[in-house]
């Protein structure tokens, strides 16, 4: 059982000097995020006919911009309600606070790193910091990764039959679909079979310390020991599989009812800006297969947040399934704007103004 220790005179102070270096480290991150979204969003306007597109602009409502910007909101809590569904099977009584930090905090390193891939990374080291056990966080945030392809592998699988009818009327934008889909399988079994196998980690950190890569690895980190390390963390990471997976699987499946229900709500929130600027209300088992797969397609652009990659694959996409392309990609700027954008900033000001706490949570 983990209890909690709110007396943060442990801090040490020669971190700020660090803490201050990583700041400037990210006020790049995310003026080059803001960068690679403008030129690739001002390039696609290029392309479209201006005329139309300022027309869609003029009638675009508050509306429309609100309501991406309060959804993520509303996933923050969300998220926070489900740590503090699965971190008790640890014996982890977490904070609604230190939650709701962690998950605004962890979207805000999504949308600054290349490919989206930093912010479950982060969330590991915060929970970390604040004094819980690496392996028992890397097992909370990391399923969340495999509960997440579960669900978009079971929609893509109920829905697959639409996909294929797209296809024929998308054009250039049909082989997204099939790359979405084939990412999504892949992430799938890739992710299920390294955690139900995490000493396979172990294993392969141990055959390649002497490696030139392991070598590599110990220089870059300034650990020799990396590798044992890492075999001793996957042993842990393993039992707490098990513990989650084994022996609470009705705590997961709900789990995965909520992500699902999140899943949905990610999708509202740029389906309402497409439905309020074309006009019309596009199918939405056919928009949901589309979000989900164009998303997962632009995750491996590397522009930080996937910045601009984004917008590209849902225009192609989606134009194609509205007939409006202007209307369209005004729709789309809207809800980056208000799900991302200004999220940067809301997440910039959360990290910057509120100090990161150390070791609050202590084994009791």
């Amino acid at each position: 059982m983990y209890i909690s220790n709110m007396d943060n005179s442990c801090d040490d102070p020669r971190t700020k000097d660090a803490e201050k270096s990583e700041s400037r480290k990210l006020v790049k991150k995310v003026f080059l995020a803001l960068l690679a979204g403008l030129l690739i969003n001002v390039f696609m306007g290029l392309l479209i006919d201006f005329g139309e597109l300022r027309t869609a602009f003029r009638e675009t409502s508050l509306v429309a911009v609100l309501v991406p910007f309060m959804i993520v909101f509303i996933i923050y809590v969300i998220d926070t309600l489900r740590f503090k569904l699965v971190f008790p099977k640890f014996g982890v009584r977490i904070s609604f606070r230190d939650g709701l930090y962690n998950n605004i905090i962890g979207y805000f390193f999504c949308n600054i790193t290349p490919g989206s891939v930093g912010g479950q990374p982060f969330q590991v080291l915060h929970l970390t910091r604040l004094g819980l056990e690496s392996t028992i966080v890397s097992n909370v945030v990391f399923s969340r990764l495999i509960e997440g392809n579960i669900v978009q592998l079971f929609i893509v699988a109920i829905f697959f039959h639409k996909g294929i009818g797209m296809m024929a009327s998308l054009g250039k934008g049909a082989f997204l679909l099939i790359a979405g889909m084939l990412i999504t399988i892949t992430m799938t079994v890739v992710l299920i079979l390294t955690f139900s196998n995490p000493h396979l980690l172990g294993a392969l950190a141990l055959k390649m310390e002497n490696s030139a890569l392991g070598k590599l690895i110990a220089k870059a980190t300034k650990n020799p020991c990396w590798a044992e390390k890492i075999s001793v963390w996957s042993q842990g990471l393993g039992e707490g599989f098990k513990v989650l997976w084994s022996n609470n699987m009705g705590t997961m499946l709900l789990d995965i009812l909520i992500f699902m229900v999140e899943q949905l709500l990610w999708a509202g929130s740029l389906y309402i800006p497409l439905a309020i600027l074309t006009g019309t209300a596009s199918p939405f088992p056919e928009f949901l297969l589309s979000y989900i797969l164009c998303g997962l397609v632009s995750l491996f652009i590397p522009t930080p947040g996937a910045a601009g990659s984004i917008e590209a694959a849902y225009l192609l996409v989606l134009s194609a399934l509205t007939g409006k392309p202007a209307a369209t990609m005004s729709a789309i700027l809207i809800w980056r704007f208000g799900a991302y954008y200004l999220h940067l900033l809301v997440g910039g000001l959360v990290y910057f103004l509120k100090p990161m706490k150390r070791a609050v949570y202590k084994p009791g």
